[in-house]
């Protein structure tokens, strides 16, 4: 059995064959990306309009029905006003189809509902393509890139949305229990429209924390993420939220 670690990141049973190339170096380079991305921006990031503190707890369910599909099951309160209240709620399932050892497609489905500063109802259909390298000593590198199409409340119209993320997990003691985890997600909306989100760089998300094997069928995730994102106003960068983020992992 193989962990699921992050949104569909769901690992296929496999055997895989090391290549001589040092999975530890990807690691090192999506960290770097990540820290670049918004190093090239640190006035407009470090004087953002609104800065918040915020607890995101998900809980993520993959079960195998075939051997070529898997089901995806996600509940995600996410806690902010400095963590005072919940201000978003996602529900989240999907298929995957197992393309190869590798490579696998999702269609999923998502209800997004927002509380802060008012309710606000949302849901989404989406897409994606995923493709995960696991080597015989633990690292693991992951990419997904995801389409949604969204409707929201009062927003006239469909709000297309791509986001595409890139994962490292590196373990460091000999059991393989701990293992190191740098991510990074950014999102661009492809359209603008009426009263909603403007087509351009959306948002970003980067996480630097832990990964906790408790056995084959249960793993989470601890960290630190940084979220910053673009609103209407003026200037890049808008909100940066400082995310404490916890994460569990299900798989049968």
């Amino acid at each position: 059995m193989q962990p699921s670690l992050g949104s569909h990141m769901t690992y296929f049973p496999r055997k895989e064959h090391s290549t001589g190339s040092r999975p530890h170096r990807k690691l090192v380079f999506i960290c770097m990306v990540g820290l670049l991305l918004f190093s090239l921006f640190p006035n407009e990031a470090a004087h953002a309009d609104k800065e918040d503190f915020q607890i995101w707890t998900p809980v993520y369910l993959t079960v195998s029905h075939t051997p070529k599909i898997q089901g995806w099951y996600e509940v995600q309160p996410r806690f902010g006003e400095n963590a005072s209240e919940v201000n978003q709620l996602l529900l989240r399932l999907a298929l995957g189809y197992k393309l190869d050892t590798r490579w696998s497609l999702w269609q999923g489905y998502a209800w997004t509902p927002a509380f802060v500063p008012e309710y606000t109802n949302e849901n989404r259909i989406y897409q994606q393509l995923l493709y995960l390298r696991k080597w015989p000593t633990s690292e693991i590198l992951v990419s997904r890139s995801r389409l949604e199409w969204r409707w929201i409340e009062n927003v006239p119209g469909t709000a297309v949305r791509f986001r595409t993320l890139l994962r490292g997990q590196y373990p460091f003691d000999e059991k393989k229990v701990w293992s190191l985890v740098a991510q990074d997600e950014i999102f661009v909306n492809f359209n603008s429209p009426p009263n909603g989100p403007a087509a351009g760089f959306d948002q970003n998300r980067l996480f630097f924390g832990l990964n906790r094997k408790v056995n084959d069928h249960l793993y989470f995730d601890g960290g630190y993420q940084w979220q910053s994102l673009n609103t209407k106003e003026p200037g890049f960068i808008d909100d940066n939220n400082h995310i404490l983020l916890l994460q569990c992992f299900l798989i049968f």
